[in-house]
């Protein structure tokens, strides 16, 4: 990134490069293609309905959010293929997703009887139908029912259920995510799904008609999008990537990064950034484009201080930080800087940021 240009910018600042973004996008979105599914991409990590706007113009065919209030703003951006990857249980929440199933596809997980109850008798009084998928847990241990015999007890009810229609199964292997031995996380991923497939397989015996089955994130895309059976796949960090997921799929660009400025030199090889936790989401320490041998040993609100060797650095300079955890870190800026060819092309609000009900 030009120095010119860098000076241009007031830090922190989210900096996105254009042409990574775009290559990012692209890649998953041929290889959704090349393998002949669906691609959703999960939106919390950018939260910017200009790049879920780019993701539909290369192919994806719908979006997911893990919120009401996410999905609230994407409809009001135009989208209408949404899945709330996430269980809607308080009345007012569902009641609100009423509101959006009214002019808008939405579908949305479930994971218990009172909850699939809950959504019918709502679905009900308000005269509106919801799309419901079934969430089976793989191994996450987050949310899910169990696969097999639960999930199909579960889909029972759903079919039975007046207002609701059963679209489905949805399962997230998260808790792959940090397997760095490829063939070792193609196993364990194909286990997982497996798991659903089976699953899947159950339901058809039963007369139960599945369309849907959506799994899948960024480290694990390219193993359960190959599985057979399933039907779409829903990563996100892909579109800019992270320290933590770089390792692990290093096919995609480091596509965003934070713009820090040296702001004080307390002692000799350490310096201090204008970057603190307000900045940058703390799920390990971020890491640095100039030099790998910036270290970052101290975070607090307002402040980073740094290491630094081999390199010079002097108050007043900018330097560019990868963050270990994109998504949370997104959620902390209201708008992207767009740049292009080292010119500032654009800048792009972070609409659905803090959208968190």
């Amino acid at each position: 990134m030009d120095e010119k240009l860098k000076n241009k910018i007031s830090t922190p600042a989210l900096i996105i490069d254009k042409k990574k973004l775009e290559y990012n996008i692209k890649l998953m979105a041929n290889f959704a293609k090349e393998n002949s599914i669906n691609l959703r991409p999960h939106v919390k990590t950018h939260k910017c309905p200009t790049i879920g706007q780019m993701q539909l113009k290369a192919g994806a065919n719908g979006i997911t959010v893990a919120k009401v209030s996410e999905a609230e703003v994407f409809a009001k951006n135009g989208f209408d293929n949404i899945l709330i990857a996430n269980e809607i249980v308080s009345e007012e929440k569902i009641v609100r997703m009423l509101g959006l199933a009214k002019s808008k596809t939405i579908i949305v997980a479930v994971d218990s009887e009172k909850n699939i109850k809950d959504l019918d008798r709502l679905s009900q009084k308000y005269n509106t139908e919801l799309n419901i998928l079934i969430d089976i847990d793989v191994g996450l241990g987050r949310t899910g029912v169990k696969p097999g015999k639960p999930a199909l007890q579960l889909g029972r009810l759903v079919d039975k259920s007046p207002f609701l229609n059963l679209k489905g199964l949805m399962a997230y292997e998260g808790h792959l995510s940090f397997i760095k031995e490829e063939e070792n996380r193609k196993i364990e991923t194909n286990k997982c799904m497996k798991l659903v497939i089976d699953t899947k397989e159950l339901f058809e015996n039963e007369g139960l008609d599945i369309s849907i089955i959506s799994a899948g994130g960024t480290p694990t895309y390219k193993y359960t999008g190959k599985y057979p059976g399933i039907t779409e796949i829903q990563p996100g960090t892909y579109v800019f990537m992270d320290h933590h997921y770089a390792p692990i799929v290093p096919e995609f660009e480091i596509a965003l990064t934070i713009l820090t400025t040296v702001i004080s030199m307390p002692s000799k090889r350490m310096a201090t950034l204008d970057m603190g936790s307000k900045s940058v989401y703390l799920d390990g320490y971020p890491k640095f484009i100039e030099s790998n041998k910036i270290k970052a040993q101290l975070i607090t609100e307002e402040h980073c201080q740094i290491s630094y060797k081999e390199i010079e650095l002097k108050i007043g300079n900018k330097i560019q930080a990868i963050p270990p955890h994109i998504c949370p870190t997104v959620n902390l800026y209201d708008f992207f800087t767009i740049i292009e060819n080292d010119e500032i092309i654009d800048r792009w609000e972070i609409s659905a940021r803090g959208k968190i009900l």
